[in-house]
């Protein structure tokens, strides 16, 4: 089982917690090489996916300083499913959601893209919404005219990467967009916030939306070993006790497992490792159960804590 950050969007295609379905909606992927996410939002079942790079292919006004990009954007863009029309908004392309799915490769399309989305009038993309910086309205009117919900898949500001020093990642981009909208909005000194949704480690839904897929799993290797119609007792016996987290980031992983309630009442170990952001010059900000050098060490110390006789050396 293979879950990614993004993995809980696909919740979104069939609706969850009381919202409405996304399948037959338009809605805009970002970040990614060319088109993997696109590909991957499909094979969750969004019927229509676009990117920041469909748009700037058809509409290469929309961002002056991408000139010499065009033609990479092109060699994988597909046609919008409607244009982008300012005289007839009616007619125009429509976005339902905004889906960040992994890092962006191209902030200035991409920061430029989504804000005029946040700026529009019911996501229509090429319009501009009457109520923003309405003083009479909540949050001065903006993002309240239908505009679509911007979703982010990951919170970490750094991540771990070739370079000998961490980089940024999509918590990087995020803080960005949300300074390009302060200073568009006048911000919080003016009673707006970006309203947003972040999921990804460390959050409550992320843990929830993982454990959920891994108690599915182990009933379902459990369950066909048991009778055809299980007591109580041996159902009880499907149910995860124990969880344990591995990870390099002591701010997501550390503290999302650290945090996490289960409404299973499994308890979660953490184990932060040292080959990531982490490297063990400094005390963790989140606390581990325990720090190893790497994850086969901590698969290791896992298995020995659980009595399979795995030696920790």
């Amino acid at each position: 089982m293979f879950v990614q950050s993004h993995t809980p969007f696909e919740r979104m295609v069939n609706g969850v917690n009381g919202a409405k379905g996304l399948r037959d909606k338009c809605v805009l992927v970002v970040g990614g090489d060319g088109e993997r996410c696109r590909e991957v939002a499909e094979r969750y079942g969004f019927q229509s996916v676009i990117t920041p790079g469909d748009i700037f292919a058809a509409h290469p006004e929309i961002w002056p300083f991408g000139g010499p990009l065009l033609p990479h954007y092109k060699s994988f863009a597909r046609p919008l499913p409607k244009p982008i029309t300012p005289n007839d908004p009616s007619g125009g392309l429509r976005i339902s959601a905004i889906l960040v799915f992994n890092d962006s490769r191209d902030w200035g399309l991409d920061t430029t893209v989504i804000l005029d989305l946040l700026l529009s009038s019911r996501g229509i993309l090429g319009t501009y919404s009457a109520l923003n910086n309405r003083p009479d309205l909540p949050n001065r009117g903006y993002q309240k005219d239908g505009q679509p919900p911007i979703y982010f898949s990951n919170p970490d500001l750094l991540w771990a990467a070739a370079y000998h020093l961490p980089r940024l990642g999509q918590g990087g981009f995020r803080t960005a967009l949300e300074g390009v909208w302060e200073a568009v909005t006048g911000g919080k000194s003016a009673g707006v916030t970006l309203q947003k949704t972040v999921i990804g480690k460390p959050s409550h839904e992320t843990f929830l939306f993982a454990e959920t897929q891994l108690q599915q799993h182990y009933e379902g290797l459990a369950l066909p070993e048991l009778q055809s119609s299980p007591s109580s007792a041996e159902k009880e016996k499907c149910k995860l006790h124990r969880v344990y987290m591995v990870g390099d980031n002591p701010e997501s992983d550390i503290r999302g497992a650290n945090e996490y309630q289960s409404p299973w009442d499994s308890k979660w170990l953490s184990i932060l490792v040292r080959s990531g952001v982490y490297n063990g010059t400094s005390e963790p900000a989140w606390k581990p159960m325990v720090v190893v050098d790497d994850v086969w060490e901590a698969v290791k110390w896992g298995l020995q804590r659980e009595g399979w006789g795995i030696p920790l050396k």
